[in-house]
């Protein structure tokens, strides 16, 4: 772990669990956008592997990440889980859900493609800070509408794609896979839905036979 991305995740934990031991912590709203951060931050730091997102996230105050009893079509999960935080300031309430996995994109074969998903959503506006937070990261958003905001990277993007779409995350994968092995791509997008934001990223890694 580099010194930092460690400092920004001290930080990140001691907003989201330290705070509830003094009078006055943060509003809903920062201790979400926080939490949110140090989420991804976890994933940036741990992917591809979701068990070590689990638990490094448990070691900075999320409840343990109960697992998955289906797997996607097409994929086959080795890890992963669900994990919800909670906070209460001044009355007002807020949650920040977290979703992680990680395993093998069967329907690529023969390609050995690995795929990683970190996935957030919570009742406050984390979206914007988010925005803020992948634009650092990432640069401009590929696109940018109504429907929400979509970051592709490397081999996911590929001329003229917006992300965007019904078949956007098989287009990232079959951009991935059409690049060969050692390629990889992300697909990141800010929505907003059923009154909660959410963010969703999706990472595919093509492998080395065997691994």
């Amino acid at each position: 772990m580099t010194p930092g991305l460690k400092a920004q995740l001290i930080a990140a934990a001691l907003s989201v669990v330290a705070t509830t031991a003094v009078a006055q912590g943060p509003s809903p709203l920062e201790w979400s956008q926080a939490a949110a951060r140090g989420l991804y931050n976890l994933c940036r730091e741990d992917a591809p592997d979701a068990a070590a997102v689990a638990g490094n996230g448990e070691v900075w105050g999320w409840p343990p990440f109960a697992s998955y009893s289906e797997h996607p079509e097409g994929y086959r999960r080795l890890a992963g889980g669900e994990s919800r935080r909670t906070y209460e300031q001044a009355g007002e309430t807020a949650y920040v859900e977290a979703t992680v996995q990680s395993g093998v994109v069967t329907s690529a074969a023969p390609a050995n493609v690995r795929y990683f998903r970190c996935n957030v959503a919570s009742d406050q506006a984390i979206d914007s800070d988010l925005r803020d937070y992948f634009t650092g990261i990432y640069g401009p958003p590929t696109s940018d509408n109504a429907e929400g905001v979509v970051w592709l990277t490397k081999a996911a993007k590929t001329p003229g794609a917006t992300g965007e779409g019904p078949d956007a995350i098989d287009n990232a994968l079959h951009a991935v896979v059409a690049a060969g092995v050692g390629a990889e791509g992300m697909r990141i997008e800010l929505a907003h839905a059923n009154g909660a934001d959410s963010a969703k990223l999706t990472l595919f890694v093509n492998a080395p036979p065997g691994n």
